[in-house]
């Protein structure tokens, strides 16, 4: 109907939508980007600040899943800590609010983020689009997906940040044993160099004693001419070692400043990458290859087909769908039975009840799966009393050894 109307009447022009000039709340945005906005625009030191301060008993565990998991929660059901979340944003991100405040449209805020992404401004120019009066449903979606994105190229550099690394811990290590050579040769050199300023200053000293003695006796000034003229070229010959003496005690010193620089960038890489490294599994390549179209589990010659699973069925919940075909014939050839749910994605969260009833145990990727649907789990594991492990992120190594612990905890 209204596009007959507008054949009929192509001048008429309906009046644009009133704009809305203040920015929205964290309780006022759709539910399903809050996890991308806790986790991208707030550290996870400032979420620890903000449940002590609001008083949140939450275990936050070894990576902060937990206190993370709680405040996305939270941000949609508890008006104070949804307050407090805005607040926080806001305070931290107050450069890019007054940036983004200037435009009008969604087109604009794309083109906006779309430069902010480029320079790595990813938190501050998250939270202004996010909460920008002016941006709809389909500019939160494009923002959420360049985020997704952003992690994913953030794993394929941490691999890349351990090899640097391991070449890292292999120069260092040639670079202590240069130094240490270095430092013995320096040594030496500088207890030669006080042994001949020693020797020098004896010289002189016997030298100056005889000059002493004799100056009364030199009955012509030539004599004494030669004898002062030795005196001073003993001074410049001491003075030149000291010289070089200080030389090298400046060059032992620089090169010891070099190594705890070196080391000092070694601690910091370690630390920034020390995360990462514990989720990356070498055996990762192994597993996929094993697992290809064609491939059968037995031929993969590792201890994969050591894995019994002793006919326990095997409940995933949540995971990538191109991933399902290759956990099954995991499950499978390790003697499982295989049963999955997306999570709420496709299925009703009804079917996930009935699937209950035959699971051995629950598994399930935090980094693949909502929220909502991790707690229905934790609850039903709960009330039927199975075990459930949760897989720290969904790539098939890590699914292996999510098997192995269902194996061992049985």
């Amino acid at each position: 109907m209204c596009d007959a109307l507008n054949v009929l009447a192509p001048d008429i022009v309906p009046p644009p939508a009133p704009t809305r000039r203040r920015r929205l709340k964290i309780d006022e945005i759709d539910s399903q980007w809050h996890c991308a906005i806790i986790g991208t625009c707030l550290p996870l030191s400032e979420l620890k600040g903000l449940a002590a301060k609001l008083a949140i008993a939450v275990d936050p565990g070894p990576s902060g899943y937990n206190l993370h998991a709680s405040m996305v929660r939270l941000a949609s059901s508890h008006r104070a800590v949804a307050k407090a979340l805005t607040k926080k944003l806001d305070r931290r991100h107050i450069v890019a609010l007054n940036r983004f405040s200037k435009v009008e449209t969604s087109a604009d805020l794309i083109e906006m983020w779309g430069q902010a992404l480029e320079k790595g401004d990813v938190a501050g120019a998250g939270w202004a689009v996010m909460s920008h009066p002016a941006a709809n449903e389909d500019t939160r979606k494009l923002v959420f997906r360049d985020i997704h994105m952003l992690s994913h190229q953030m794993g394929a550099a941490a691999r890349a940040d351990l090899r640097q690394i391991d070449r890292l811990e292999k120069s260092n290590a040639e670079l202590e044993s240069r130094i240490d050579r270095q430092q013995d040769y320096f040594i030496s050199e500088i207890s030669r160099r006080d042994a001949e300023n020693g020797n020098l200053r004896k010289r002189l000293a016997e030298a100056e004693a005889e000059a002493r003695k004799f100056a009364h006796a030199v009955e012509t000034d030539e004599e004494m001419r030669t004898l002062r003229a030795a005196v001073a070229d003993l001074k410049i010959q001491l003075a030149n070692e000291m010289e070089r003496h200080r030389e090298t005690e400046n060059k032992r010193q620089a090169a010891g400043g070099a190594l705890a620089l070196l080391d000092q960038r070694l601690a910091q890489m370690a630390v920034e990458n020390g995360d990462m490294a514990e989720e990356i599994r070498l055996y990762e390549t192994r597993l996929a290859g094993s697992l290809e179209q064609g491939a059968a589990l037995g031929g993969c010659g590792w201890d994969c087909a050591k894995l019994d699973l002793c006919g326990r069925c095997i409940l995933f919940v949540g995971g990538r769908h191109q991933q399902m075909p290759h956990i099954r014939r995991l499950v499978e050839g390790c003697n499982g039975v295989f049963s999955h749910h997306d999570g709420g994605v496709e299925e009703s969260m009804s079917r996930l009840h009935s699937l209950f009833g035959r699971a051995d145990a629950v598994l399930f990727p935090v980094d693949c799966v909502s929220h909502s649907a991790q707690d229905t789990v934790k609850q039903l594991c709960h009330k039927w009393q199975k075990p459930f492990v949760p897989v720290r992120r969904s790539g098939l190594g890590a699914y292996f050894a999510a098997l192995e612990a269902v194996v061992t905890e049985a």
